[in-house]
């Protein structure tokens, strides 16, 4: 019988809800040990009601060629007819304790299987799969992170061979099961053929016991047999009801044991789903939390404060104005007057050098050198570091390539931060969004190996930063007959601009 297909629901045995008592495995070294012992016994009783049976055989072939003679010869051909079939039932039986090996070492093989892999099919592994690949694409992630997904993903499709082995074993097993059963119905057939014959013998030992009631001669010296004989057969039977009764004991306590395992596979996988939901929660509720947080920032404030820190350093650096005097006049403007003044009327003296010189050192000493004023250093090349052309893809704009384009980029700038205090919230993609675009793209690119041949359609007219056409020629040495046109999509100006260098 297939326990497994018998079994009660585990939540019918226990209380999953509660501390499940331990079960101790039981032994089977000390359960074979019992029954080698028992087995000793029973061979021993079989032996010592065979020799009395020889005796009781020999003292009644003494009247051999009688009546009661002839049925003693019928006797022995049943008897040895009935050792003959049990000596095919051992043979069976041996055959049966074989496939038993077998099948043991199979469900062992099947349990380190088993314990090697995660899923019990193909199309499970194939689903974890496409789970973790789903995971990879839409979620932003370290490069170890990513290494150790793709490192689990190898692992899951190198475990579809050991499945494989797997469903051979249990293939294999269920052979060995229709194999046992057949041996089984043999074994079975064998008992009944067993059966019949000591029926027979039976029934020839009460016609011979009649028989041999007449004999009074010999009467005396049977009884004595007969009565050991059947103490001996009686005490064969209370041998073998031990031996399935310690059998039963042991299957008892086995499938107890076996429950117990179960019970508590099934209760770590309620706490597991517990704690699951409970992490869900906690998920969902941080979630919420940081959407309604944002939901109380001004939209696109950082578009807008990125739009106003790149046309502030565009200014700072590249725009120069000729005249200081409003900026000194505002700074003036801020100074507030005092009000009785003390010091008023009062003026600051002034003393010549030539007069400390001489109080302080030795005569007047020498003159002090004239340096020519140094000459107004050339303007350098137009240069922008690789954040700012990133900075720029991330608010849809192009950088500047060259000076003659810096007053555009900056007048840009403040545009597109006018237009972004116009949008609505989640209508336009923010630079948040744009970055977590240009991370799948760049991991995309690293697991493919290369970069596409040709630009998606989503792409084109727009800054991509791993396009490297997009990026301004690096050093002085580069060409000054470069495009500006293939730098983020910009037409090209009236006249050849000054070449970029990324800094």
């Amino acid at each position: 019988r297939d326990f497994k297909k018998e079994q009660k629901p585990i939540e019918e045995l226990y209380d999953l809800s509660k501390p499940i008592p331990k079960v101790e495995k039981p032994n089977k070294d000390e359960h074979e040990k019992v029954l080698a012992e028992i087995n000793e016994a029973f061979e021993k009783m079989k032996e010592e009601r065979r020799k009395i049976q020889e005796v009781i055989e020999g003292t009644l072939n003494k009247g051999k060629g009688s009546e009661a003679g002839k049925h003693r010869d019928a006797m022995k051909a049943l008897r040895d007819m009935k050792g003959a079939l049990i000596n095919e039932k051992k043979a069976i039986r041996a055959q049966l304790d074989s496939l038993k090996a077998a099948g043991d070492k199979l469900v062992k093989d099947r349990k380190d299987q088993r314990s090697t892999v995660k899923f019990s099919s193909p199309e499970e592994i194939d689903k974890e799969i496409a789970k973790l690949q789903r995971q990879q694409e839409t979620t932003s992630m370290s490069l170890t992170e990513e290494k150790k997904l793709i490192k689990e993903m190898d692992a899951l499709k190198a475990s579809k061979n050991k499945i494989k082995d797997l469903k051979s074993t249990e293939t294999d097993m269920e052979a060995i099961k229709l194999k046992r059963k057949v041996i089984s119905d043999s074994i079975a057939a064998k008992d009944k053929e067993i059966d019949a014959v000591s029926k027979q013998i039976d029934a020839g030992q009460e016609k011979i016991k009649e028989l041999s009631d007449k004999d009074t001669e010999k009467r005396s010296a049977l009884d004595g047999l007969f009565k050991k004989r059947d103490d001996l057969k009686k005490a064969i039977a209370d041998k073998l009801k031990e031996k399935d009764t310690l059998r039963d004991a042991f299957r008892e306590a086995n499938n107890a044991w076996y429950n117990y395992q179960r019970a508590i596979k099934a209760q770590k996988q309620i706490q597991y789903l517990e704690e699951k939901k409970l992490r869900d929660e906690e998920k969902a509720a941080y979630l919420a939390k940081a959407e309604e947080e944002e939901a109380k920032k001004i939209p696109y404030e950082e578009e807008q404060a990125l739009c106003d820190y790149l046309a502030d350093y565009l200014e700072r650096t590249y725009v120069t104005t000729g005249d200081e005097g409003p900026k000194v006049a505002e700074k003036k403007e801020d100074v507030v007057a005092v009000k009785d003044d003390p010091f008023a009327g009062f003026k600051p003296v002034v003393k010549k050098l030539e007069e400390e010189v001489e109080y302080f050192g030795k005569g007047k000493g020498k003159k002090k050198r004239q340096r020519a004023p140094k000459k107004p250093e050339a303007a350098g090349p137009f240069t922008l570091n690789v954040d700012s052309f990133e900075q720029f893809g991330l608010i849809g704009l192009s950088p500047p390539t060259s000076r003659a384009e810096v007053e555009g980029s900056i007048k840009e700038l403040r545009e597109k931060k006018e237009w972004y205090k116009n949008q609505p919230r989640g209508s336009v993609p923010t630079a948040k969004d744009i970055r977590k675009q240009n991370e799948k793209a760049a991991a995309k690119l690293r697991q493919d190996g290369g970069a596409p041949a040709t630009p998606t359609p989503s792409r084109v007219g727009k800054f991509d930063l791993s396009n490297t056409d997009e990026f301004v020629p690096l050093g002085k040495g580069a060409s000054n007959a470069v495009d500006a046109s293939s730098w983020g999509q910009k037409p090209a100006a009236a006249s050849a601009p000054e070449p970029a260098e990324a800094s």
